[in-house]
């Protein structure tokens, strides 16, 4: 049986990453899966990341934590992890995944070998249901953003950044509303979430990497960003490269949606100044990519 490796970003929270971890232990098939837990809690001091690392590897003989001393970012730290699983652990199938992403298919293995038999594409896109609100998250964006519509992205957050301890009243409220608002369009949408949708850009909160991407590519992510944007680089280096993204809602698990980011920021007003901050510096990254 092929292996299946697990790509755990954690930060912030244990409880969190032991719900996860709980979650795919609890798996059948257990003989082909691998957990790669990569510690991304940059800052914090060693004893304590050498404990937590002697806590989950005591678990399970297939569970390995990994240590980054990066710079800490999102796709630095998930590449750690995914070369990890593709040289080290031969695995054919990795999955990169937050660590307040929780599998509800004891089965899932079975699935993900189903999906790919059937569709033979580079990147799946599993259906992320928001807990609490029951929310699909995937796909994110059915096309690529353009040129045009970055380079816009960055001048608002250039200036709202500028401007931001005297408005970010209105941005917090701002923010509130979007978000309510794409909940109850995608509560209405129910029945696009229950097919199959091809050229999308996935969420990025689980990417499933098949063998045929995995075989090709030595990193996940490339170029890489701090946080933000990942989403859309994979899927113009997909495009690129004539690699298939397919959405598959027979693959299903739950998401906490920012559950771990906004306990490390105890706060909405450094997470959206950090959400502003990264979104600049990726999206001037993912511009880049597109003039090429």
């Amino acid at each position: 049986m092929e292996i299946i490796s697990f790509v755990i970003l954690h930060y912030g929270d244990s409880e969190i990453t032991d719900r996860c971890v709980q979650s795919i232990c609890s798996m059948e098939g257990q003989e082909a899966v691998q957990l790669v837990i990569v510690d991304n809690d940059i800052g914090k001091k060693d004893a304590l990341r050498f404990e937590r690392k002697k806590k989950y590897e005591q678990q399970a003989p297939n569970i390995t934590v990994l240590i980054n001393r990066g710079n800490g970012g999102f796709s630095e730290a998930n590449n750690l992890g995914y070369q990890y699983a593709r040289d080290r652990l031969k695995a054919s199938f990795i999955l990169v995944l937050n660590n307040d992403i929780e599998f509800i298919q004891k089965d899932f293995p079975t699935h993900l070998y189903q999906a790919y038999q059937e569709c033979k594409c580079h990147v799946l896109g599993p259906d992320i249901i928001r807990s609490g609100t029951g929310e699909h998250q995937n796909p994110l964006d059915e096309r690529l953003r353009t040129k045009e519509e970055a380079e816009a992205t960055i001048r608002k957050n250039r200036m709202a950044l500028k401007l931001y301890p005297l408005i970010y009243p209105l941005l917090y409220w701002n923010n509130r509303w979007m978000e309510r608002t794409q909940t109850q369009e995608r509560k209405k949408s129910k029945d696009y979430y229950k097919s199959k949708k091809e050229k999308i850009v996935p969420f990025g909160a689980c990417l499933i990497f098949t063998p045929l991407f995995v075989k090709a590519e030595e990193k996940a992510f490339d170029p890489e960003t701090q946080f933000y944007y990942e989403e859309y680089i994979l899927a113009c280096r997909c495009q690129k490269k004539g690699y298939r993204i397919v959405y598959d809602p027979s693959l299903k698990m739950h998401h906490e949606s920012g559950k771990a980011t906004s306990r490390r920021f105890r706060g909405e007003y450094g997470r959206l100044k950090f959400m502003m901050e990264r979104i600049i510096q990726a999206c001037t990254i993912y511009c880049t990519m597109l003039k090429k």
